[in-house]
C-alpha cells in the first residue's frame, strides 16, 4: 500500500508542478481587451513584412504604440513640452531576438525628462479615430534606435519580439470590437526616417507575472490527478503486492473452504 501511494504521489507531482507554468502564458492575438496586472507582459512577435534577400538593408528605428481606453487617472505634465502623462502607470519595453541573444530597452523622451529611469515609459493622453472605436484614450509610445549588427542580428531570422511589461498599476490595453493585435503598432524606420512601413504583428501573447494556474490548467489538473487515481486505486484494490490478496490467493489455492458465504 505505502508503495502504491508512493508512486502515486511521484506520478502527481509533476503535473502539479507545471501547471502554474502551462497558465504563465496564453495567446491573446484575437482578444479585444487584454488586462495587465503589476510585472505582467504583452509579447509582440512582429516581422519586417517588406525584409528579403534580394535586399539586405534592416529598420534603423523602430517606433510602437499601444493604446487603451482612457484610465482616468490626474494627468500632470511634462517639463520642456506642452504634453502631460497619467500618474500611477509606468511601463518598460525590450525588442528581443528570436533566439534571445539580442536584447534591446526601448526608450521615452518624456520619461527622461522626468528623470526616471532609463527604460521607463509612461502613459500619455491621446485620441483615436477609425475602426471599432473613435475618442479620447491613454497610450504607450517608444522607440529605439538599431546599429546594423543589431538590426540584422533582430529581423534575420525573420521575427523579433517587443515585450511591454507593466510596471505600475493594472491598465487594459485594447478597445472593444478590435482584436489587440490590430491596436498595437510597431512602425520600422531607414535611411534616417526616409522609408518607413508597419511592422507585421505574427502573434501577441499574455504572460502573468502571478504563479496562480488559471481554470482551465486547474480543471486539467484536476483531470490527470483524478485518472491517476483511478489506476492506482485499481492497481491497489485488485490484490496484487498486497497482503489481503496475497493471502486470497494462498487460500483460495490451497484450502478452497476457507472462505465460505456468509448465511
Amino acid at each position: 500500500m505505502k508503495n502504491s501511494m508512493t508512486r502515486f504521489l511521484i506520478c502527481a507531482l509533476p503535473l502539479v508542478l507545471i501547471s502554474p507554468a502551462l497558465a504563465n502564458v496564453v495567446n491573446v492575438t484575437n482578444t479585444a481587451e487584454v488586462t495587465l496586472g503589476n510585472n505582467d507582459s504583452l509579447l509582440f512577435y512582429i516581422t519586417d513584412p517588406g525584409a528579403s534577400p534580394c535586399r539586405p538593408t534592416y529598420p534603423s528605428e523602430i517606433e510602437m504604440v499601444i493604446g487603451s481606453l482612457p484610465l482616468g487617472g490626474p494627468v500632470e505634465s511634462i517639463p520642456g513640452t506642452s504634453g502631460g502623462y497619467v500618474q500611477g502607470w509606468l511601463f518598460s519595453a525590450t525588442l528581443v531576438s528570436a533566439d534571445g541573444s539580442v536584447s534591446i530597452p526601448l526608450s521615452d523622451p518624456d520619461a527622461t525628462r522626468l528623470g526616471l529611469p532609463a527604460g521607463t515609459l509612461l502613459l500619455t493622453p491621446g485620441s483615436v479615430s477609425g475602426g471599432s472605436y473613435s475618442g479620447p484614450i491613454d497610450l504607450v509610445s517608444a522607440d529605439v534606435s538599431l546599429t546594423p549588427h543589431q538590426a540584422a542580428a533582430l529581423f534575420g531570422s525573420g521575427e523579433a519580439m517587443i515585450e511591454l511589461t507593466n510596471i505600475g498599476d493594472g491598465v487594459t490595453f485594447g478597445y472593444p470590437g478590435t482584436e489587440i493585435s490590430n491596436d498595437f503598432s510597431a512602425s520600422l524606420l531607414s535611411d534616417n526616417g526616409a522609408q518607413s512601413e508597419g511592422a507585421r504583428v505574427m502573434q501577441v501573447d499574455c504572460r502573468k507575472a502571478s504563479t496562480t494556474p488559471e481554470p482551465g490548467t486547474v480543471g486539467l489538473l484536476l483531470i490527470g490527478l483524478a485518472v491517476i487515481g483511478a489506476r492506482w486505486r485499481r492497481v491497489s484494490g485488485n490484490g496484487t503486492g498486497s497482503r489481503r490478496g496475497r493471502l486470497h490467493r494462498i487460500c483460495a489455492k490451497n484450502i478452497p473452504s476457507c472462505f465460505s458465504p456468509q448465511r
